[in-house]
């Protein structure tokens, strides 16, 4: 496929749209914090420039001595051993709205200083993730990726192990594609007007994590994130019976029923990953609210309720790893088979309890249970 770049994101284009002062006209009275925003994802990226095909950085090795403040995909070498990372485009979904890491210079670029970016953080009080270095807010919609794939794991550790130079600890092994917006911090949200604040933002501007953010660049149809492949780190798929365990948050292990296709499989994993999801939440809800009823309790159980919850849970609920993809001959043709590890964050429960909620009350009400002290009893685990 030829390269054709589509955006170029450099000093020139993006300082007039990001990175620039207060406004000025923003009125000096208390507003909402906003919603909070997801951390930057562990060893993802946004990249130096955006285009349509990322391909030649696949497998490019970047040294051990880079920090997370700068790492970018020009950073990554080509050795003789890269030619064993060859790729696989998969199918994603998803809209989020989240902090991305970002290279000390990318973020220079975009006009955004190293301080400026890091003060906004998943909390609001300057916390940007595990990663040093910078995080620009992005909200987005994912709908494919490039992923690595060495379908010859003993060569590709051969190559590796025959000079000291032919690899490093971690190589880019995936690119994100999809489009969306990049966001400029204008000021604080307690120094939002009263018609900002009605709407929860205003035009060009919104509120999120306790500030104002402006409008900046958007992209389309590119790819515009990288991920960072951990070489050394050896993965049997332990955790598919051996749960990892997290202060942030929840891991599950979500497995796909034999599909048509790996894109497919790898559909029908993750969802059954965040039907885990609702379920925990359903969970979580008996345990924290006392009195809950039988109707809602069995509303919070049932199949449809479980099934439609999951649907909205895709921003919430994230793919980690993957182990490789199984394969079997049917008299229907060969299926394909798979496991995933997704992680729910911790500071993502409170909202999705409430997306669940809302599922409980529609359906309820769509079959005529919503009485007046059902209705009650929701507005409670909402904590409203």
């Amino acid at each position: 496929m030829k390269r054709t770049p589509v955006i170029g994101f450099g000093l020139a284009i993006l300082i007039a749209s990001c990175g620039g002062p207060q406004d000025p006209n923003l009125k000096m009275t208390e507003g909402p914090m906003g919603p909070n925003l997801k951390g930057p994802r562990d060893g993802v990226y946004l990249r130096a420039s955006f285009d349509d095909d990322p391909t030649h950085f696949m497998g490019r090795f970047l040294s051990n001595e880079l920090a997370a403040g700068e790492i970018d995909e020009n950073r990554g070498v080509q050795t003789e051993c890269t030619k064993f990372v060859t790729y696989k485009e998969v199918n994603s979904s998803g809209s989020f709205d989240e902090y991305y890491n970002s290279s000390t210079e990318v973020s220079a670029n975009l006009g955004l200083s190293e301080a400026g970016a890091a003060a906004v953080g998943a909390t609001g009080e300057g916390s940007v993730g595990h990663q040093s270095g910078t995080s620009i807010r992005v909200q987005y919609d994912l709908t494919r990726k490039l992923v690595a794939n060495v379908e010859d794991p003993a060569g590709f550790e051969a190559c590796c192990n025959a000079a000291p130079g032919n690899c490093t600890n971690k190589y880019i092994g995936e690119f994100w594609y999809g489009k969306g917006q990049l966001y400029e911090k204008s000021g604080s949200a307690t120094n939002v007007g009263a018609d900002v604040q009605a709407a929860g933002g205003g035009g060009d501007l919104s509120v999120a994590d306790g500030f104002v953010w402006r409008k900046g660049t958007n992209f389309e149809n590119v790819y515009f994130a990288f991920r960072v492949v951990d070489r050394v780190a050896t993965d049997d798929c332990g955790w598919a019976t051996q749960l990892p365990k997290s202060n942030d948050g929840q891991f599950f292990v979500g497995v796909s029923p034999p599909a048509p296709s790996e894109d497919i499989a790898r559909q029908m994993a993750m969802q059954h990953a965040r039907t885990q999801a609702v379920q925990y939440l359903g969970d979580n809800i008996k345990t924290e609210t006392t009195n809950v009823s039988s109707v809602v309790d069995g509303y919070i159980q049932s199949e449809n309720v479980i099934r439609t919850a999951a649907e909205g849970l895709a921003s919430y609920v994230k793919d980690d790893r993957y182990c490789g993809v199984e394969t079997t001959d049917t008299p229907e043709g060969q299926k394909y088979s798979i496991k995933v590890l997704a992680f729910f964050p911790k500071e993502s429960i409170d909202a999705a309890k409430k997306a669940t909620v809302d599922v409980v009350e529609k359906q309820m009400e769509a079959d005529g249970k919503l009485t007046p002290e059902n209705k009650k009893e929701l507005d409670k685990i909402r904590g409203q």
